[in-house]
């Protein structure tokens, strides 16, 4: 069966699970709005919260947009910041991540940064971390939507639809309950590199149908 996945920043779990596996990553598609291409959930203090990541688009333009530095780059990391700042494995990453936050995204208006590049970046940051090796998974074109494929670049499927995700502490947990299908860094940031490597076929599997 295909399997194939988006490309969007700091992906979420069934994402890695799926690249892991041998899941084809395709850098062709066309952008979609209201998706993950260019936002992340995560579980923070009002539960589940999505951190965006402003776009503008190019006129007369299909391609994929450059990022805009509407919801500045500091805002965005503090909502990080203010979810995650007392998980245990924050403070490890804090500073390497930080500094790739602030030279991946816009700091001012004329500052040009793709979110295709964005989310690259968190890509190999995230393989970097974990001894991961998704990058070799690239296709060379895009694939032809399959009814038969497990295909990530569908909005319902990137957001978790039919797929069950395994319980991990979170640290608001007791006040929103569990809240599934977040950006790799919540289980990262709870777990750290070497637990989440351990676990994560068991943090995640498709429902039978």
């Amino acid at each position: 069966m295909t399997a194939v996945l988006p490309l969007c920043p700091f992906p979420a779990l069934h994402w890695w699970a799926m690249a892991n596996n041998g899941a084809v990553i395709d850098p062709h598609e066309s952008y979609h709005k209201q998706s993950q291409r260019n936002r992340i959930q995560i579980a923070g203090p009002q539960g589940r919260q999505i951190i965006t990541f402003a776009v503008q688009h190019p006129e007369n333009s299909k391609s994929w947009p450059q990022l805009s530095a509407h919801i500045s780059a500091k805002h965005s990391w503090k909502t990080l910041q203010t979810a995650y700042g007392n998980s245990p494995f924050f403070e490890h990453f804090e500073d390497e991540l930080h500094a790739l936050w602030m030279e991946g995204l816009p700091c001012y208006s004329t500052d040009q940064k793709s979110l295709q590049e964005w989310a690259w970046k968190t890509i190999h940051w995230t393989n970097q971390t974990c001894g991961w090796t998704t990058k070799n998974n690239v296709s060379s074109s895009s694939p032809p939507f399959d009814q038969g494929s497990i295909d990530l670049r569908l909005k319902k499927q990137l957001d978790g639809a039919g797929w069950y995700f395994r319980r991990y502490p979170q640290l608001f947990e007791a006040k929103h309950g569990f809240v599934s299908g977040c950006s790799i860094l919540d289980s990262l940031f709870i777990m750290g590199p070497d637990e989440l490597n351990r676990q994560l076929d068991q943090l995640v599997a498709l429902h039978s149908s």
